[in-house]
């Protein structure tokens, strides 16, 4: 693994929070992460479009919310700033939003930024488990309904 990604992740260097903890590796988060999703019996994919289609359904972020197939509150904040991909890929879409997917059945609510559609889906990477802006694979498939 590259040792100045992984060195970039951490807090304060490409982002605030960090897409890393302190003391995390990123081999041991994709690691751990690529296992827990083959586990749940799902592709890093399935999880990537799930939550984009909830991106795309509210269209414009909205703190009042969207109801999306009767079962799903989806609420949003367009930032001012944006948040570039660590591994430096140009062009991200959704990259400057964060939502809030609320399940009406259970009440969980999952929250990421719009910038996790593209790491888990060409990086297969949710943030480090000590990040601020993580999204457990586990989660995503019990709050978004994903089989």
């Amino acid at each position: 693994m590259n040792e100045n990604l992984q060195d970039w992740m951490r807090p304060g260097k490409a982002s605030h929070g960090g897409f890393l903890g302190k003391e995390e590796t990123l081999e041991e988060v994709l690691k751990a992460d690529d296992e827990a999703v083959r586990k749940l019996g799902l592709t890093h994919q399935q999880i990537a479009d799930r939550i984009e289609y909830f991106i795309i359904a509210v269209q414009y972020p909205t703190n009042s919310g969207k109801v999306v197939d009767g079962n799903f509150n989806v609420t949003g904040i367009s930032c001012r700033g944006w948040q570039d991909c660590p591994w430096g890929d140009r062009i991200i879409q959704y990259g400057s939003m964060d939502f809030t997917v609320e399940n009406l059945r259970t009440r969980e609510k999952l929250s990421f930024p719009g910038l996790i559609v593209h790491l888990i889906r060409d990086h297969h990477f949710y943030e480090g488990k000590q990040s601020p802006y993580r999204v457990d694979p586990e989660k995503a498939a019990r709050v978004l309904e994903i089989r």
